[in-house]
């Protein structure tokens, strides 16, 4: 799927915004049209600037894969063409650009030029691996492995394969294969492995593998044979079991696979790795007559996850150096990228299960009771709650806004965040789920104003947050820094939000990016808003129905609170009642998220909350 931001749906006309547009509301209700959102300041006070490249924290992995096609070698017109083959400098311009715009400490290329050995032999100076190690300068080191071309022969009989594939051309040096290179120094030797067993085929597609000083992910990349699932599922499983031992002190595995994570091809990865979710297409394909190219997501970044480990906290695809011109010889436009390929970058640390606030890989539930105590509800992991809670907040709350979702402190665990009279104010986690005393991130805001914490929507690492106030929606991006701080804020929303209840089911529709559920105070309709790598969002679509606010007060999305990959949803039942009730997420019958099956998961006392996050 190909993914570029449009904006949010007003009613039944599309709307300009800078990340999220206006929601459509009942007729007699909301406003049904509105003007173009623009960056503005509001009234409210940031304590920070706008948020701006940061070097990794201790023990993060910012990691760019990218299948260059640096050795492809068909002319324009023709299959297996690539932009700038013979120019491989501009190629690694580019490496540079996204690691200076990252600040990523890892880089995995595939179909990259170079060789063993610090120093380049004879005529692999003009190496991708070469003319990287000069961009990047000292303080990294860099390794390649070497395979060969389908075609590339011993001898005219075209009998047998030659082992390794010598870069075609003058303007090239070096064997071709995959290359990594990484920030700092190689711990331990590197390491080499040959992914097609032998006597299955005569190609040579290796798996280069390294560890590096102070970063506790074991680091790898490969390069999956095309148009033979069966040779690369073989691959796959010698991948898997070659990447076993190190499961348990954690891996980042990327590369060009050729084949999608739901495929037989790739199962064996795809069960012992978790993926870093992004559902943008990352390759495209031109036949040499076609009108459209052919698209496919064939690239990607694998990872373990497991509580109080290494998660990958962003995922993007950079579509900007992927060429999307037609491929033909006759009136050929410019190429406008550098590869059929685009790069996959993600960033990786510590970081807690989205809604996890106790650090146990389940997410929680935070309420505030009618006495102004801030209540702590240990998730199950089956979506249920104990009849027993903390007490992390002993008054004061009443009439505060409270959110937890994302690590503000950047100590891998979830804190609270919380609108506290006019300020916004961070309480960082314990570990154990209580917390410290707030650190104020602005000042200002209206007393009303209500605080969504939906995770990471600008894909930047840090947590962020969304304002609700003035009938309009705001965007605070986190900020990183030596405290919690927000950047100012940006208006995301114009008008018909008053009308709205707000919160994050986090990736509903597990694409990678965080969603937004708006509930319709006056006719009770769910609503789902997508994002978008960008921060915008998509037009709404229908999660749910009869959520009106005397049948069903209070709503929180629950993330993944049943630990089955879907997003989950708690609500509280009248007063009357006072249940808890769980959705567990489902698919409607169009493949967008809905609300799924519910089931009372707390009676009696819930008639004595008034908020839950």
């Amino acid at each position: 799927m190909r993914r570029r931001p449009i904006a949010l749906a007003a009613g039944l006309a599309a709307v300009a915004g800078l990340l999220l547009g206006i929601p459509a509301a009942g007729p007699a209700t909301a406003a049904t049209t509105a003007t173009a959102v623009t960056t503005t300041s509001a009234a409210a006070t940031a304590t920070a600037s706008a948020p701006t490249a940061t070097a990794p924290y201790a023990d993060e992995v910012r990691v760019i894969s990218w299948n260059i096609c640096g050795e492809a070698g068909s002319d324009r017109g023709k299959i297996g063409y690539c932009p700038y083959r013979n120019e491989p400098g501009l190629k690694m311009d580019e490496v540079k650009k996204l690691v200076d715009a990252h600040q990523a400490n890892v880089v995995m290329l595939q179909e990259a030029c170079g060789y063993q050995g610090t120093t380049p032999p004879p005529g692999a100076e003009k190496s991708h691996m070469a003319l990287l190690a000069a961009r990047l300068g000292p303080g990294w080191s860099l390794a390649h492995a070497a395979g060969n071309r389908a075609t590339d022969y011993v001898d005219e009989t075209h009998t047998s394969l030659k082992p390794e594939s010598a870069c075609r051309g003058t303007a090239l040096g070096g064997t071709v294969g995959v290359l990594l290179a990484v920030k700092g120094t190689f711990d331990g030797p590197v390491e080499r492995v040959e992914t097609v067993p032998a006597g299955v085929s005569e190609r040579r597609l290796p798996l280069l593998c390294a560890r590096v000083t102070g970063l506790t992910d074991k680091l790898c990349t490969t390069h999956l044979i095309d148009s033979d699932s069966t040779v690369a599922e073989r691959q796959s499983k010698t991948v898997r079991d070659h990447l076993t031992s190190a499961l348990a002190t954690g891996v980042v595995l990327g590369g060009d696979f050729n084949y999608r994570e739901t495929t037989a091809a790739l199962e064996p990865i795809a069960t012992a790795l978790g993926r870093c979710r992004n559902d943008d297409d990352t390759s495209v394909h031109w036949e040499n007559a076609a009108a459209q190219p052919h698209w496919s997501r064939i690239d990607h970044l694998f990872g373990t996850e497991r509580p109080g480990g290494q998660r990958f906290v962003s995922c993007t695809v950079d579509h900007s150096l992927l060429d999307t011109t037609h491929n033909r010889l006759v009136d050929a436009e410019p190429s406008n990228g550098y590869s059929d390929h685009a790069p996959v970058i993600g960033y990786r640390r510590p970081a807690p299960v989205p809604g996890d606030q106790t650090g146990d890989g389940s997410p929680d539930l935070v309420a505030v009771d009618d006495a102004g105590k801030l209540r702590l509800y240990h998730g199950q992991g089956t979506g249920g709650l104990p009849g027993a809670h903390d007490v992390i907040g002993t008054g004061g709350w009443s009439t505060a806004s409270v959110a937890h979702r994302g690590d503000w402190t950047g100590d891998g665990t979830e804190d609270v965040l919380a609108r506290v009279g006019g300020e916004l104010r961070v309480y960082a986690n314990r570990g154990d789920g209580s917390i410290t005393a707030p650190v104020t991130v602005a000042t200002g805001l209206p007393t009303d104003t209500k605080v969504v914490g939906v995770g990471d929507v600008t894909h930047d690492g840090h947590p962020d947050a969304v304002l609700q106030y003035d009938d309009s929606l705001w965007l605070r991006a986190g900020v990183r820094g030596s405290a919690p701080a927000v950047a100012a804020p940006v208006l995301i929303g114009a008008g018909g939000w008053d009308v709205m209840t707000l919160t994050s089911p986090g990736d509903a529709d597990r694409d990678g990016r965080v969603d937004l559920l708006a509930r319709h105070t006056g006719n009770g309709d769910l609503w789902l808003y997508r994002g978008y790598d960008d921060g915008t969002f998509d037009h709404r679509v229908a999660y749910g129905h009869g959520y009106g606010v005397t049948a069903r007060p209070l709503l929180a999305g629950g993330a993944d609170a049943d630990l089955n990959g879907v997003a989950d949803l708690w609500a509280t039942t009248d007063e009357g009642t006072g249940t808890l009730l769980f959705y567990a997420g489902g698919t409607g019958a169009s493949g967008t998220p809905v609300d799924g099956p519910r089931t009372t998961v707390g009676t009696g006392s819930w008639s004595t909350i008034r908020s839950i996050s």
